[in-house]
């Protein structure tokens, strides 16, 4: 079952009796430790300075985030800028979220789709209808965002060319490897949430499910934030004022200024980037595939070079060959003529 819990600012919460921010409302199955010390974390929003005052709620973007507990549970949530609170005075945030248990958590790894397009959040909550909420069977999907039907039209939406896309590929390795920020820079518009989501898309997409497993985000930050489980950041522009030593610390892709921090990055050619660009709109392939690598890279899974050597163990670097790891895969690989045929297959039919 999917939990829930509600989380803003109020006269009193479930583990407050004082005014402010708190779980306000949960469902039975999560746990108290849980909810202070992993979700409580990830409940936050600072609204853009430029709408200091707006009233109209609707002009303010909402925050979908999703990030991998160290305990195998998803957390999936919103939080979104909700007005006034009780008192008439201060401004608040409301946040929903839904936790994935682990026994669930391989749908949504191999779908991330169910993530990127996950709805039913509520925005507002009656304190008078109690704590205790329902749990759920699923997350509801509502694909309303979904506008890109191919990888060259996002390209085309967001200002970005296919380097760009596959550095950010690179990047997310760097993030699961060594938890990397990744700072993605858009321009404020009516059309900003479809092309982050259209970008995540196709992100998630062409990452190994291991990667994907490891690698949270967040669709709006005022600021760059240091979150844990949070690597890939969306900010809007003009948001990164200098470039500080922590945001050195990640990569930058400001597309809304075609300005880029990307110290450290791998410049090198690899064949997981080709067979992943050549595959990108057979999402059916690269799970296929993905489901096959999981089987046979059992160690170094954030190693783009380990998925070059599944495809073409030949591609490998000298250094990466006279690895002992590599050096068990490569036995592993030479065995498996059905991956072989199976790779043949997905190159030669890109439908």
């Amino acid at each position: 079952m999917i939990e829930q819990q509600y989380y803003t600012r109020e006269k009193k919460g479930i583990f407050s009796s004082t005014p402010g921010y708190d779980t306000i409302a949960k469902s039975s199955g999560l746990e108290d430790e849980f909810i202070k010390d992993t979700i409580h974390s990830l409940c936050f929003y600072a609204a853009p300075a430029f709408l200091a005052g707006e009233k109209d709620l609707s002009k303010y973007p909402k925050v979908l985030f999703y990030a991998n507990a160290g305990d195998g549970k998803i957390i999936i949530g919103q939080s979104v800028f909700a007005g006034k609170d009780y008192t008439l005075k201060r401004n608040r945030y409301f946040t929903h979220c839904y936790v994935v248990p682990e026994n669930e958590r391989k749908l949504y790894i191999e779908n991330p789709e169910k993530v990127i397009y996950a709805s039913g959040f509520v925005e507002n909550y009656d304190m008078e209808k109690g704590t205790s909420i329902e749990s759920l069977r699923e997350i509801k999907v509502e694909r309303t965002y979904d506008v890109f039907n191919s990888i060259e039209d996002l390209f085309l939406a967001a200002s970005i060319d296919k380097n760009t896309f596959i550095n950010m590929i690179k990047a997310c390795f760097d993030a699961a490897a060594f938890n990397k920020k990744i700072y993605i820079v858009v321009s404020y518009n009516k059309n900003m949430d479809k092309v982050i989501k259209g970008i995540l898309k196709y992100l998630y997409r062409s990452l190994p499910f291991a990667v994907r497993g490891k690698v949270g985000f967040t669709t709006y930050v005022k600021q760059p934030e240091i979150k844990e489980f949070i690597n890939i950041e969306f900010l809007l522009e003009g948001s990164i004022k200098r470039l500080t030593q922590d945001v050195k610390a990640g990569y930058v892709f400001d597309m809304a200024d075609n300005n880029f921090y990307l110290e450290g990055i791998d410049e090198g050619h690899h064949v997981f980037i080709d067979f992943v660009m050549n595959n990108i709109e057979n999402e059916r392939a690269l799970n296929e595939f993905f489901i096959q690598a999981d089987n046979d890279c059992s160690r170094e899974k954030f190693t783009i070079d380990m998925y070059d050597n599944i495809l073409c163990p030949s591609s490998q670097s000298e250094e990466v060959k006279k690895s002992p790891i590599c050096m068990k895969e490569n036995e592993q690989v030479e065995h498996k003529h059905n991956l072989v045929y199976f790779l043949k297959k997905l190159f030669s039919n890109k439908d």
